[in-house]
């Protein structure tokens, strides 16, 4: 300067002389490789929050009926259904009880129709219906005891016909055989289901043979026949059949097909292991004990087939050794059933039952079968 002094440095001012500092700029960061969310998106509303999906695997739940709009309303409804329903039924009940033991439909009139067998005046009288029995109590579990106290009787409906009259329907028990006992000149009815039912009505002249009469009895009735049964066994009207021989003839008719069975007009049963049968022509069958049933059947059938209309006995009594009888012309003519004659002469012919000789056939085996 031109008066020789140096120059002072200004200081900067201090204390109150000094400017107010202002708020500190915030210090800036380098930003980092993640970005945090914006403080918007921190603030989520809480409705948003409810609505996140679920972690996974979870299966996100729906609200129960209870919390939707109306479903209140539906409840209510429901129960109030529930209770007018149980209420119509309970007046129903009472009014049922009330009208069964009133005399508004008290029984007056019983109603029947006759069968073969049971005529009109039986039925009504075996029913006994208790006194005083309106249509609506009427106990049927024990009128249909006491109809069915008549072997002939195999079901029964009622039909009701207001206002005081009850028709019972009786339907007979069917025949399923005509058996001849071999003691005596005695012919039974065997029901369905192995119930005997009552003797038969066949008489039997002096030159008359019982199997014969049987035999034309059965035929007419659409009936199987089942003769030579041992005299042992004594058939009680209603009871079930108590007889090992006459089991195992009903298991061959249970068990053999509509192809066999349909040929067989009758049954011999003297003994278990000597049951046979008498096809419609005329061939005779030894079939023995009832096993191997199937097997008898199949060899039976291709016996028959083989030689159709030249046998005169075939024995399948082991199924696996069959034999068998033909006659000598081939000039046969197919029969109508044994007599009771002929089936003593091929018993008498062919001894215990095995393929036998005679003097106008010829035998043979069949093995392997």
């Amino acid at each position: 300067m031109a008066d020789g002094r140096k120059p002072t440095k200004r200081s900067a001012p201090t204390g109150a002389s000094r400017p107010a500092a202002g708020p500190a700029r915030p210090r800036r960061s380098r930003p980092s490789a993640r970005v945090a969310p914006s403080p918007k998106a921190a603030g989520t509303s809480r409705h948003k929050a409810k609505l996140s999906t679920p972690p996974a695997g979870e299966v996100p739940q729906r609200k129960s009926g209870a919390n939707r709009p109306g479903s209140d309303v539906v409840v209510r409804r429901g129960i109030v259904a529930g209770i007018v329903v149980a209420a119509l039924l309970l007046v129903a009940l009472v009014g049922y009880l009330v009208l069964s033991y009133t005399p508004a439909f008290t029984i007056a009139k019983v109603e029947t129709t006759a069968t073969k067998h049971i005529s009109r005046a039986s039925i009504a009288k075996l029913a006994k219906v208790p006194k005083g029995s309106t249509l609506l109590n009427l106990d049927e579990d024990k009128v249909t005891r006491n109809l069915k106290k008549n072997p002939w009787v195999g079901s029964v409906t009622y039909e009701r016909k207001y206002p005081d009259t009850v028709r019972i329907v009786v339907t007979e028990r069917k025949v399923s055989a005509l058996v001849v006992m071999s003691a005596g000149d005695v012919v039974w009815y065997l029901g369905e289901g192995n119930v005997w039912i009552e003797p038969a009505s066949i008489k039997v002249g002096e030159s008359d043979s019982i199997d014969d009469l049987a035999l034309a009895a059965a035929q007419k009735a659409g009936v199987m026949l089942i003769t030579d049964v041992p005299a042992s066994i004594t058939p009680v009207a209603g009871s079930a059949v108590n007889s090992e021989v006459l089991d195992g003839v009903a298991s061959y008719r249970e068990q053999f097909g509509e192809k066999i069975s349909s040929q067989i007009v009758s049954f011999s049963a003297g003994s278990v292991d000597s049951i046979g049968c008498t096809l419609k022509s005329g061939v005779q069958v030894s079939l023995g004990s009832p096993t191997s049933i199937s097997s008898k059947e199949a060899v039976l059938a291709q016996i028959l087939e083989k030689y159709k209309g030249k046998l005169t006995y075939v024995n399948v009594r082991v199924p696996t050794r069959p034999a068998y009888r033909l006659v000598d012309s081939d000039d046969v003519e197919q029969g109508s059933g044994v007599t009771a004659k002929d089936a003593a002469q091929d018993k008498s012919a062919s001894g215990d039952g095995g393929s036998g000789t005679s003097a106008s056939g010829q035998d043979g085996t069949q093995g392997g079968a």
